[in-house]
C-alpha cells in the first residue's frame, strides 16, 4: 500500500508600498493592475502611505487649487475599487503609512474636538467597509506616526520609522533591533540584508521598493526604484519564500517565464540551447 504525500498549502501574497497618490507612477500603477488581474494572489496589502495627503502635511508644500485634496482622495478611491474588481475574492488589507497618519495628525493639532468623529478617518473617508478592505492603524492613542505591522506568516510587514540613505542599512538595523525577518516600506528603494543566527536560524530584511513616481517637488534624481514583493506562505508554521519584483527601465519584469509590460504579457523566448536543456 503506498501513501501519497499531502501537498503543503501555501498563500501567495503581493507587497507594494509608497503609491503616494496622486504622485504614483501611472505607467507603474498599470503593469501592477495588469499583474494582479493575470495572478489572481490570495492577499493584497498596501504597506503604508498609499495616500499622500499632500494639502495636510506640517512641511513646507508647493500649494495646490482649493479642490486638489477632495480630488486625491477620489482618485485613491478609484484605484481602490480597481483593486477590488481585479481581485473580487482576495483579502486586501492597507497599513497605515505615516502619509496616511498626517490626517490623524491634522485633527490632533488643528481640529481636537473633532478627532474619531464618524467620517473623518480612512476607513470612513475611502468606504473601505463597502469595499471590504481592512485598515490597520498604528494604536489608537498614537500622538505620533510609529512602527506599523502585520505578520504574513513568519515575515513581520511593515511600514517601520527608519529610513536611511545608504543602500539596504535601513533593513540591516531593523533585523539587528527587532530580531526577526521583516519588510519595510518607507524608503522608497529596494534593498535586502540576511543575517544567520547561532541557533542556525536566518532572518532576512527587506526594503520594498515604491510605486511613486520619482518626479517629486521635494526631491531632485532620487535613488529610488519602482516595484513591488510577492510572499508564498503558511499560515500553519509560518515558513515563507519571497521573491522581488523590480519594474526596470521601459516598465517591463519578468515572472514564471512571462514578460510583463505595457504592451501585455508575453511568454519569453529562450535560446536552442536552453531548450534542449529542458
Amino acid at each position: 500500500m503506498t501513501h501519497r504525500r499531502k501537498s503543503s498549502v501555501y498563500q501567495f501574497a503581493v507587497i507594494a508600498n509608497d503609491f503616494h497618490i496622486p504622485f504614483h507612477d501611472e505607467r507603474a500603477l498599470l503593469l501592477f493592475k495588469l499583474f494582479l488581474r493575470r495572478e489572481r494572489p490570495d492577499w493584497l496589502i498596501l504597506n503604508g502611505d498609499f495616500q499622500d495627503f499632500w494639502e495636510i502635511s506640517n512641511y513646507d508644500v508647493t500649494p495646490r487649487t482649493g479642490k486638489e485634496f477632495r480630488q486625491e482622495i477620489e482618485t485613491g478611491k478609484r484605484i481602490l475599487r480597481s483593486f477590488r474588481r481585479s481581485l473580487p475574492r482576495s483579502r486586501i488589507t492597507w497599513i497605515e503609512g505615516n502619509h496616511e497618519f498626517r490626517l490623524r495628525k491634522y485633527l490632533i493639532q488643528n481640529a481636537k474636538e473633532l478627532y474619531g468623529l464618524r467620517g473623518l478617518s480612512v476607513p470612513d473617508m475611502f468606504d473601505l467597509k463597502r469595499l471590504k478592505i481592512e485598515y490597520v492603524p498604528c494604536h489608537e492613542f498614537a500622538s505620533k506616526f510609529t512602527d506599523n505591522f502585520i505578520r504574513v506568516g513568519d515575515l513581520y510587514v511593515g511600514h517601520w520609522d527608519k529610513v536611511s540613505k545608504h543602500g539596504a542599512y535601513a533593513a540591516k538595523v531593523l533585523v539587528e533591533e527587532k530580531g526577526v525577518s521583516l519588510l519595510q516600506g518607507h524608503t522608497h528603494r529596494f534593498g535586502a540584508h540576511a543575517r544567520t543566527t547561532v541557533d542556525g536560524r536566518i532572518l532576512l530584511g527587506i526594503e520594498n521598493f515604491s510605486m511613486c513616481s520619482r518626479r517629486q517637488s521635494y526631491v531632485s534624481h532620487p535613488n529610488w526604484q519602482l516595484g513591488f514583493s510577492l510572499v508564498y506562505f503558511q499560515p500553519t508554521n509560518g515558513r515563507f519564500y519571497w521573491a522581488p519584483i523590480m519594474i526596470g527601465p521601459g516598465y517591463r519584469f519578468i515572472w514564471r517565464g512571462r514578460e510583463f509590460s505595457l504592451d501585455g504579457v508575453k511568454r519569453i523566448r529562450r535560446t536552442k540551447d536552453q531548450e534542449k536543456m529542458k
